[in-house]
């Protein structure tokens, strides 16, 4: 059969033997929800859950930065916001936040591509204040003792409005909803707290914190308050959206926060999380295309899903972009440092931790228990620096592949599932 993994703005084209695919994972046959219909849900529902009395009050708009390209920001939050003017209330009101977490400032010549050119030309549009302390306020602590920043601008708003698309996240169990608050829009230094709660005391990785777990999983448990606590004394409206296993938006909801996200997680599932009878030999799996696999640090996730369903020891083909790089230095300088010691780099983290060291340490796992080739843009010595394997050959690559494997085109958004888990 032949078949084309997506790789930035082109594809691999691969061609292989029917009797070597156990399947092709693609998720559940759902309907995709057109862009005017979306814009309607979303009119339709900022009129029906925004409070009384909004024309007197101060609004933010949270939305992704370029990490979430897939959710569309440039054609949703211009709707949103239109929504809003049309309840009458004033531009001078509302205030746009790109929730970074712990990314790179987004340059003002990429707002457009986050929130669209109508709210670019109307609408004051901030970057959330990371490792800017002049712009945090303290919200208070969490039971799991994180100390909760949050970025200004937010804290002085009487409403808010979460924008954002909901899919499975190899922390917090779903990314989406809450997410957007912390780490979202919170200082560094909270966001590291929180993520922390990913390790064991002894260097090992919480078996709790994963994709698609919520409950008892600490880190989703400690979001869930952060938000709360932000939330005290505002309203909020959160407008959700997911994709299915394509990369097509499926589902678009609006409503309160909490029930709205929880909603969006099932119906993620129903799509996106597919039981296959066995593990297979080998994967080949791309991360989706240019909206997904801009930079490998981001790519991982569908790094993290595919290797659910490989045999200990299996080959993973990983088709990644990666146009703009690794994306994230400390990232970048673990894997080079750690590539071959994840219990040691575990160790470090209980002691000093940092996201991009965490991912690092769940990618060096991945390298020791399967053998990944990483196809992008990266040159030969700086894969191999990563301690990814590298190919210039795709038909030598298929003709040495031994036993059954699957192949996951759209892999960051399908989650497999073994039957017997």
């Amino acid at each position: 059969m032949k078949i084309k993994l997506e790789k930035g703005l082109t594809c691999l084209d691969i061609d292989i033997s029917d009797n070597k695919v156990i399947d092709i994972i693609i998720g559940k046959n759902v309907p995709v929800t057109s862009h005017d219909r979306i814009k309607h849900i979303i009119s339709q529902g900022i009129k029906t859950h925004t409070p009384k009395g909004i024309i007197h009050k101060k609004i933010a708009v949270i939305i992704p930065d370029n990490t979430r390209l897939w959710a569309r920001g440039d054609i949703f939050v211009p709707q949103i916001v239109k929504s809003l003017l049309g309840l009458g209330v004033s531009t001078d009101n509302i205030k746009i936040i790109i929730a970074l977490g712990t990314h790179d400032d987004m340059d003002k010549d990429q707002f457009s591509q986050l929130a669209g050119t109508f709210c670019t030309q109307r609408i004051e549009i901030l970057n959330s204040a990371n490792k800017n302390y002049d712009r945090l306020v303290y919200i208070g602590e969490t039971y799991k003792k994180t100390q909760v920043y949050i970025t200004k601008e937010a804290v002085e708003a009487d409403h808010i409005v979460i924008f954002g698309g909901i899919l499975h996240h190899m922390l917090a169990g779903f990314g989406g909803g809450r997410k957007y608050i912390l780490p979202g829009i919170a200082g560094y230094d909270s966001i590291q707290q929180n993520h922390s709660l990913a390790m064991k005391k002894d260097g090992s990785a919480h078996p709790m914190v994963r994709q698609a777990k919520l409950w008892g999983n600490p880190i989703n448990e400690d979001l869930n308050e952060a938000a709360d606590m932000f939330l005290t004394n505002k309203t909020c409206t959160c407008v959700a959206i997911a994709a299915n296993g394509t990369g097509d938006i499926f589902h678009a909801d609006v409503g309160p926060l909490h029930k709205t996200f929880m909603d969006g997680c099932k119906k993620l599932d129903q799509a996106c999380c597919i039981h296959v009878p066995q593990k297979g030999d080998f994967a080949l799996i791309s991360a989706g295309g240019h909206r997904t696999d801009g930079q490998l640090y981001q790519s991982t996730k569908a790094l993290f899903n595919a290797a659910n369903i490989v045999k200990k020891g299996g080959k993973i083909l990983f088709v990644a972009g990666c146009s703009q790089g690794v994306g994230n230095e400390t990232f970048s300088s673990v894997l080079n440092t750690f590539k071959d010691e994840p219990e040691k780099l575990g160790r470090k983290l209980t002691e000093n931790f940092t996201m991009p060291s965490y991912v690092a340490f769940r990618v060096v796992d991945i390298l020791k228990r399967f053998d990944v080739t990483l196809i992008s843009d990266l040159s030969k010595l700086k894969t191999e620096s990563l301690g990814f394997k590298y190919t210039d050959s795709i038909e030598n690559y298929i003709e040495c592949l031994k036993g059954k494997g699957y192949i996951i085109p759209f892999a960051e958004n399908i989650l497999p599932v073994l039957e017997a888990s």
